[in-house]
């Protein structure tokens, strides 16, 4: 759920190592053809070379974050191209054309790491890229007229070139498959690219109105009855609003200084209070029959110790809690039974809330359920309105690895989760 974008930062330190790469290996160089003495054409290509990698690395090394939209990178790796294709005629050797194949990685690698809205527009800029690259060698092939390699210096740079850019490219797809596969859009067309990530902002949305929904209807509640916040309801909504900030910051994946930390890997008596204050916010009604069992190692017969070594993702448990309790609300129905397990391999949930205008006897429902909420068959994605809780939960505990099914059983509409136990340290485990 924290997704593509974190690794930008990852992707930024790369490319900072392949700028200062970039400029002392082109001054190395630059010495290395002077101490040899050179024509005219040397000196333009070599001096070409070492300016441009000078210019990138004092000016946009550690600063690509703000630069990363703009076409100043990748004016870099066409003149670094440029400038070996031109030594390699100038010195009439392929060489240099090796070489100029490693500015056509890290244009491919950036273009494919850096635009993560529209990955199909990186693509395109690689394919881009390539293209200038033969587009030079074409050009000063035809102002030499002459042929400057021979056919097996043909045979091997074709190898070399498909060699590298194809573990990069498809190296990248099979890693980034989550984010844009290629099978996938050569199968379903080119809507299916970016379906994945506009799915889980959509689920995000919906959740996080959800989320501001439940807190709308505990003020709202103060409001009717006339009665201000006490100290306690002060904290209640402070810890709504961290919450909140929590949920931000695991979707998209960034820092910032006034999110505190802890809250991403807690301990299950610390995911009750959430658990509680959606119960409180969604399911009010004095006629609401709501249990709350709990067993395993989150059982009051075991010692609080033990009790704090159980650990869940608190996000992922929330979102879901908050999209079960909230269509249960929306049932109306009266009498609900929430069972946790824990155990070593993690948390495991059981809801069971009774239906009001359910038949027995309709022993497909569950199913047909099954297909119109969790495989899109009627309405347009974009325009549904219902139906994205369960798809949401769906979505949330795959990303962990989970398991999520809903069944009826006579007039109770069952649903079952597993949550495995975090593998992450728990170093940051809130108390």
């Amino acid at each position: 759920m924290v997704y593509f974008r974190k690794d930008l930062e990852r992707t930024f330190q790369l490319l900072d190592l392949y700028l200062t790469q970039s400029f002392f290996l082109s001054f190395v160089l630059w010495i290395g053809l002077h101490s040899e003495g050179i024509t005219n054409s040397l000196e333009f290509f070599s001096t070409t070379l070492l300016t441009i990698s000078y210019l990138f690395y004092t000016s946009a090394r550690g600063q690509l974050e703000k630069v990363t939209w703009s076409w100043q990178v990748p004016t870099l790796f066409v003149f670094q191209i440029f400038s070996f294709v031109g030594l390699s005629f100038s010195l009439k050797t392929t060489a240099p054309l090796f070489v100029g194949v490693i500015p056509c990685l890290a244009g491919m690698y950036y273009f494919q790491y850096q635009d993560g809205k529209t990955p199909e527009r990186g693509e395109s800029k690689s394919w881009a890229l390539m293209a200038i690259a033969l587009s030079c060698f074409f050009i000063f092939q035809g102002v030499e007229q002459t042929n400057s390699i021979t056919y097996f210096d043909g045979i091997f740079l074709g190898i070399f070139s498909a060699w590298t850019l194809g573990t990069v490219y498809f190296g990248n797809e099979l890693f980034l498959k989550e984010r844009k596969s290629l099978f996938q859009r050569i199968r379903s067309g080119r809507q299916k690219v970016q379906e994945t990530h506009v799915n889980k902002d959509r689920y995000f949305f919906h959740d996080i109105i959800n989320q501001t929904h439940g807190l709308g209807l505990f003020l709202n509640s103060k409001v009717s009855d006339n009665q201000g916040l006490s100290s306690l309801d002060c904290s209640r909504v402070l810890a709504e609003v961290k919450l909140l900030q929590t949920l931000i910051k695991d979707h998209f994946g960034y820092n910032h200084k006034n999110i505190q930390e802890g809250h991403e890997y807690v301990n299950f008596e610390f995911a009750k209070m959430g658990l509680y204050t959606l119960i409180q916010n969604f399911l009010p009604g004095d006629d609401i029959q709501c249990h709350l069992i709990f067993k395993g190692d989150i059982s009051e017969s075991v010692s609080f110790n033990d009790r704090m070594r159980a650990t869940v993702h608190y996000p992922t448990f929330y979102r879901v809690l908050n999209n079960l309790i909230k269509n249960i609300s929306e049932e109306n129905s009266k009498l609900i039974e929430f069972t946790f397990s824990y155990d070593e391999d993690g948390l495991s949930i059981t809801v069971k809330n009774k239906i009001l205008s359910l038949k027995e006897s309709d022993s497909q429902l569950a199913r047909e359920l099954s297909e119109i909420i969790l495989n899109n068959k009627v309405i347009p994605f974009k325009d549904r309105e219902s139906g994205l809780g369960l798809e949401s939960i769906s979505s949330l505990v795959q990303e962990v690895s989970g398991t999520f099914r809903f069944s009826i059983e006579g007039e109770f509409w069952v649903s079952e989760i597993f949550l495995p136990r975090p593998a992450e340290e728990t170093d940051s485990i809130a108390a």
